[in-house]
């Protein structure tokens, strides 16, 4: 058996796409799902070049030995900035440069983690924006991020403050709207500060005071306004829905993908088979709330509605898997701490899921979901330079993924 020495974590100051070869004793064709020997992995200025059996004498900037090589993995739902186990209050008493700062950690943590790319939906006061504009400049290391900012909601809905009396005023950036008019000027907002997606919340949540997450909190028609302004400004919607109602009116309404689907029945099934919509269930969140308890922040309740769609959302997510619906990985970490995102995977196996197609939710599915699957996603010529290595055969064991051994991203490694 091969030993590993310990993991160095690399990341430089400044990471600029650079050129780099990758030889590992296999590589993990997602498409195919076809394992291939003896692999090199060649690296141009950050993108793939070509990937083949190594030449006779083949020098190479990193030699692995006995590993398998995977594309840089994408989680569809994170939240970045911000401290983890915080409470609501602790929530309240965090500035926004102090989130931007814990973002860093959290962005460290996620790529050392083997995700090369997240799409982030929520953060505070554009801290998000900012995170992903100092990573995408090299100031930072972290993955690639695709931000929604504030998450649009109904007055009384899950993304409002529920808990804070009226006389109360709190001063930061709200994206509480009623009304397609209303909805359609957030949307234009959101965009104008940063937005690379619009997020709305279709139902109440776990998280937040007052809420119920079976109550449909917009109407199909506020929700159609929002996918008409986003597409407007070339942007997609992520809908956060757990109730049915709400998730079929977010469906009709044209949104991209439909975050946690904790309620899904037959009907709904059919609504998101016959408009392509993609879901993005995270049972790992549910299931870290319930372990976790009081000691990690959490409200009764919030701890009470956890419990309650808990099984739910597990029985959601294997009807969605046997049905054949595009269900993209995320992880909604931010609710949990940064760093475990590839412990879910294993979920998805217990849903149904072959660990191929578990991988494949987390490279080409989610790829297609973020419409990047021409460069994200898979180990082929024109992807970015995104590698991860674990030991092991993931097709046998998809734990094995849970500890990469080595992170790249756009040829620079950064964890060895």
């Amino acid at each position: 058996m091969r030993l590993f020495p310990a993991l160095v974590l690399l990341f430089p100051a400044a990471a600029v796409a650079q050129d780099a070869t990758v030889a590992a004793r296999r590589a993990l064709d997602v498409a195919s799902g076809k394992l291939i020997e003896n692999v090199v992995v060649r690296i141009e200025k950050g993108v793939i070049a070509s990937v083949g059996p190594r030449r006779p004498g083949e020098s190479v900037t990193h030699d692995l030995g006995d590993v398998t090589l995977l594309p840089g993995l994408i989680d569809s739902h994170t939240h970045l900035v911000g401290g983890e186990e915080e409470t609501p209050y602790d929530k309240l008493r965090e500035t926004a440069a102090r989130a931007a700062i814990e973002g860093v950690a959290n962005a460290r943590k996620t790529l050392a983690a083997g995700f090369t790319t997240v799409r982030d939906l929520g953060g505070s006061d554009f801290a998000d924006v900012a995170l992903r504009d100092a990573i995408a400049a090299g100031r930072v290391p972290g993955p690639r991020m695709f931000v929604a900012t504030k998450s649009l909601s109904a007055t009384g809905g899950h993304g409002d403050r529920n808990d804070i009396p009226f006389d109360i005023v709190v001063q930061r950036y709200s994206a509480i709207a009623d009304g397609a008019d209303e909805i359609r000027r957030k949307v234009r907002e959101n965009v104008k500060y940063g937005a690379d997606w619009i997020k709305v919340l279709a139902t109440g949540g776990v998280g937040s005071a007052g809420t119920d997450p079976r109550n449909a909190d917009y109407t199909e028609d506020e929700l159609r306004a929002a996918v008409e302004a986003a597409a407007a400004k070339g942007r997609d919607v992520a809908a956060h829905a757990h109730g049915t109602e709400g998730i079929v009116r977010a469906a009709r309404a044209g949104v991209r993908s439909i975050e946690h689907a904790s309620m899904l029945d037959d009907a709904a099934i059919a609504v998101l088979k016959e408009k392509g919509t993609f879901v993005v269930s995270n049972p790992q969140t549910n299931a870290y709330m319930l372990e976790r308890g009081a000691a990690g922040g959490y409200q009764d309740y919030q701890l009470r509605k956890s419990r309650e769609l808990y099984e739910l959302k597990k029985e959601s997510l294997r009807k969605a898997v046997r049905a054949g619906v595009p269900v993209a990985y995320g992880t909604d970490a931010g609710v949990q701490p940064h760093g475990i995102n590839g412990k879910q995977l294993a979920m998805y196996v217990e849903a149904g899921m072959t660990p191929l197609d578990a991988l494949r939710s987390a490279t080409l599915v989610a790829a297609r979901l973020l419409r990047q699957e021409k460069r994200l996603g898979r180990l082929e010529p024109g992807c970015v330079g995104d590698v991860i290595a674990v030991a092991g055969n993931p097709l046998e064991d998809v734990r094995a993924v849970e500890s990469p051994v080595f992170v790249m991203k756009d040829g620079v490694a950064f964890k060895h």
